[in-house]
């Protein structure tokens, strides 16, 4: 016997057979379906998770409030006061060099929005009262005169 004679004897062999449960091909196919419609639920809830938090995103910087600007700092005012002669121990303290404070730089003059009472404002209300009848009678019209165009030719024009 050759190779190919015994390997085909061996692979045609039952009792290398797996034997496969009834029914085995429906449960693979159901459970494909189940992993795509979890797939397809995870995709559609992040999609809405991500798009919620993109209209939470903007309706929070829309609705945020400018914060106030802070007043510029003030330097430190150092008040230079008579110390006690130094001792032999310690080393002389040298006073900090006066500095002027700096002025923070002026901002160009704007106009501010004007200031509201915290009354409403009254309602001006005016009746006016009714017109007057008339007494007069309506004018008549009156008949227009008969004149040459009203009555029509039979002749045309130009003769």
């Amino acid at each position: 016997m050759d190779l190919e004679d015994e390997l085909n004897r061996i692979l045609r062999d039952d009792r290398l057979d797996i034997p496969v449960r009834t029914g085995a091909e429906w449960s693979v196919v159901a459970g494909a379906r189940r992993r795509r419609q979890r797939n397809n639920m995870m995709a559609a809830s992040g999609s809405a998770l991500a798009a919620l938090l993109l209209v939470g995103g903007g309706v929070v910087l829309a609705n945020q409030q400018p914060e106030k600007p802070l007043p510029p700092a003030a330097p430190p005012v150092v008040n230079s006061t008579s110390d006690p002669a130094p001792t032999s121990e310690e080393p002389p303290l040298v006073p900090p060099p006066h500095h002027t404070p700096v002025q923070p730089p002026q901002h160009p003059h704007r106009p501010q929005a004007p200031q509201t009472s915290e009354e409403p404002p009254e309602i001006l209300s005016t009746q006016t009262s009714a017109p007057a009848p008339t007494t007069s009678k309506p004018t008549q019209t009156t008949q227009p005169n008969p004149t040459s165009s009203a009555n029509p030719t039979t002749q045309p024009p130009g003769q």
